[in-house]
């Protein structure tokens, strides 16, 4: 990599709820802090969020987005739209390659987030955010007394299918792997509940922008529904980080301390790329508020520690 001066105090990688609170409390600290957005984290799905705090009629993930971006530029936070290529740790910091140039940094906050699995299906990413969702906790509540359709074939999915019947009695599987991965066990939960399972692949979904009407199968059949919910899960955005010692868990996430250490001084990880459990949009805000911190106190200089 090419050199490039100067160096940052704190490049951000991400521009999710994660990477933008990390941002604003950067910005506050007055670190000299890039944030790198790729422009297309789950906050490009633009779905309403009705579960983050002090929104009482909700707001949109891009509503969301556009605020804190705002806010952590009111701090003095430089914004580029770029991709990371490849990172490597060097000395007391960290290069990177990118997409808008090279780029060096003393503290690395990850904040990259996850890449969803979505069906396959004609349009189905026109859906995202409308009429199609991954989420229980998240969009569980808008599904009440609703027909709700889902996309998935392990005993994960078939736990949080059952899930939904808090919500609706209207509950529909469809699995489409073959062979079809559903122990026994989970058939026969599915079954007792009266839970409809589906062995089949979804080929188009039919109605309008503002309502779902049917899904049509690629046999011909077709499956009454109002909302669908794809359980097919996501990979973290870590495949950059083999060169770098940053443990990483059995999925993938990285490893984290509860204040958001990693493996690798210097290196911090934040949000949906974290192996916490709860991977809310509250929850990566504080996260980006703990690396955040925790970054600061490496820049300190010796004078102003004890």
């Amino acid at each position: 990599m090419r050199e490039a001066s100067p160096t940052w105090e704190c490049v951000v990688v991400g521009a999710g709820p994660a990477g933008l609170s990390a941002a604003v409390y950067m910005g506050r600290f007055r670190r000299r802090t890039l944030v790198l957005d790729c422009g297309d984290g789950r906050w490009s799905y633009g779905q309403v969020n009705e579960n983050y705090l002090g929104f009482p009629s909700g707001v949109s993930a891009l509503r969301l987005h556009a605020l804190g971006r705002a806010q952590a530029q009111r701090f003095g936070v430089t914004f580029r739209e770029a991709e990371v290529e490849a990172v490597r740790a060097v000395g007391a910091g960290f290069r990177l390659a990118t997409t808008a140039g090279a780029l060096r940094a003393r503290t690395l906050i990850w904040a990259a987030g996850v890449r969803d699995r979505w069906p396959d299906f004609r349009g189905a990413r026109r859906l995202v955010g409308r009429h199609l969702f991954w989420c229980i906790v998240c969009d569980g509540w808008r599904t009440r007394e609703r027909r709700v359709l889902l996309l998935g074939d392990t005993d994960k999915s078939a736990r949080t299918t059952l899930q939904f019947l808090t919500y609706t009695p209207h509950v529909t599987l469809v699995a489409d792997r073959r062979p079809v991965r559903l122990s026994a066990r989970a058939r026969a939960k599915l079954a007792t509940a009266g839970v409809t399972l589906i062995e089949g692949r979804v080929a188009r979904v039919v109605g309008t922008r503002d309502a779902v009407e049917r899904v049509v199968l690629e046999d011909g059949r077709r499956v009454e529904a109002d909302i669908l919910f794809s359980l097919l899960g996501s990979v973290p955005r870590t495949e950059l980080l083999g060169a770098l010692p940053v443990a990483l868990a059995g999925n993938g996430h990285v490893r984290i301390d509860d204040k958001n250490h990693t493996s690798l001084p210097g290196f911090f990880a934040a949000g949906d790329v974290t192996n916490k459990h709860a991977h809310q949009v509250i929850s990566a805000a504080h996260e980006g508020a703990m690396a955040a911190q925790a970054a600061n106190q490496v820049l300190y200089p010796p004078y102003q520690r004890l």
